[in-house]
């Protein structure tokens, strides 16, 4: 019974520290110019994860949640990259075909 509790306990924040995780590499990709030194960020990120794999108080894991947001919230990069042809990239609706309407409109 102890063991399910545990379990159930754990269970509530593991989507948490994922999408934590998943948010900072994403993050980290922003401050980066190329996949290697984006690699390098990423694997200084998951050795501050790893080091906190094996954490089982309540409270020192939500600290640590929230210290993790806070970073995120801090480090927000105030120029992110855009993939050019996506909405609000350099070449985002870049030569457009016209419409059907306006061809058998002049055809």
């Amino acid at each position: 019974e102890f063991i399910q509790e545990a379990r159930a306990r754990m269970a509530s924040h593991v989507p948490r520290v994922r999408m934590l995780y998943r948010k900072i590499c994403k993050e980290l990709y922003h401050y980066s110019a190329t996949r290697p030194v984006w690699g390098e960020f990423i694997q200084e990120a998951r050795a501050r994860f790893e080091a906190n794999r094996d954490v089982t108080d309540e409270a020192k894991i939500q600290a640590l949640i929230k210290d993790g947001e806070k970073w995120l919230i801090d480090n927000k990069c105030g120029d992110p990259y855009i993939v050019p042809t996506n909405p609000g990239g350099t070449k985002f609706q870049r030569n457009v075909p016209p419409s059907l309407e306006i061809v058998e409109k002049h055809s």
